[in-house]
């Protein structure tokens, strides 16, 4: 059996990957407990997306706890944008693993970290493409829909001041399981989608915007989420403060996921039904 991972525009636009078929009893999504910082593993089959890859070597060390140690492949890589506490990782993961395709949003950002994360790409040969709304990403029965950023330059304008506002918004899904992915986006990038995507927001997870900070997790978003669980990736006793009490306040009666108190934090789903865990409960 082949599984094909296809990038979709308005139509099919590239073939990402061809993936041999291994037995896999659940598809598996894992909220990586790399620090204060986001890293996210889905594994749908064969195919497997990183999105983010947290500060420092940690994600190496978590993704070695989730893929056998013959597993040196990772077929698409997402940086949902290029501060520190998503892209530094992704630095070493280019250097242990294999990378088929690196997604990330066209927007600037003077730092030497994101010039050594383009040389790194540009020196290993690693395709990569720019993603804006309306975009998917499909590998067997794994979706990925973008929904931010806009491709258009009147949101971009207002929405870009702040790099967090840039961040590749994503709905995943694959069988019963549906997570909305938003990286850091803030309350000025929620409104616009609560306004003008509702449909596509109603989803099981929410992974809560910005580790938790108050500029995230909007109420009209969790009107529009209303999710069965939410995940929080935050480091443990960070100088942010993060999580803030205002946005616990907002997530109170939701069954809440916290990587600094639980460590890594997987849903599993057998494409009818959904179950979650984690290392420490």
């Amino acid at each position: 059996m082949v599984t094909r991972a296809v990038f979709v525009g308005l139509a099919c636009i590239a073939v990402i990957a061809t993936l041999s078929f291994v037995p896999n009893p659940a598809d598996k999504v894992v909220f990586l407990d790399v620090g204060q910082g986001d890293a996210i593993l889905l594994q749908q089959g064969t195919a497997q997306v990183l999105i983010d890859g947290g500060p420092g070597m940690a994600v190496l060390k978590r993704l070695g706890e989730e893929l056998p140690w013959f597993d040196r492949r990772i077929e698409v890589v997402v940086l949902t944008h290029p501060q520190q506490d998503h892209l530094e990782g992704l630095l070493h993961v280019l250097e242990r693993y294999e990378v088929g395709l690196v997604l990330l949003p066209r927007v600037a950002h003077d730092s030497q970290l994101q010039a050594a994360w383009l040389q790194e790409l540009l020196d290993r040969s690693v395709p990569y493409r720019f993603v804006w709304a309306g975009q998917r990403l499909v590998a067997g029965d794994l979706t990925l829909q973008f929904l931010w950023p806009a491709d258009a330059p009147a949101a971009g304008a207002a929405a870009y001041a702040d790099i967090n506002n840039a961040s590749i918004v994503t709905r995943a899904e694959f069988g019963d399981l549906s997570i909305l992915l938003t990286g850091d986006a803030e309350a000025r990038v929620e409104r616009l989608l609560a306004g003008e995507l509702s449909s596509l927001l109603d989803v099981d997870v929410l992974k809560a915007g910005h580790h938790g900070s108050n500029s995230s997790t909007h109420p009209a978003l969790l009107a529009a989420v209303t999710p069965s669980a939410v995940v929080i990736s935050v480091g443990v006793e960070n100088r942010f403060g993060h999580p803030y009490p205002a946005v616990l306040g907002r997530l109170a009666g939701v069954p809440l996921w916290r990587t600094d108190q639980h460590g890594s934090v997987r849903f599993l789903s057998d494409g009818r039904r959904w179950w979650v865990g984690s290392d420490r409960r």
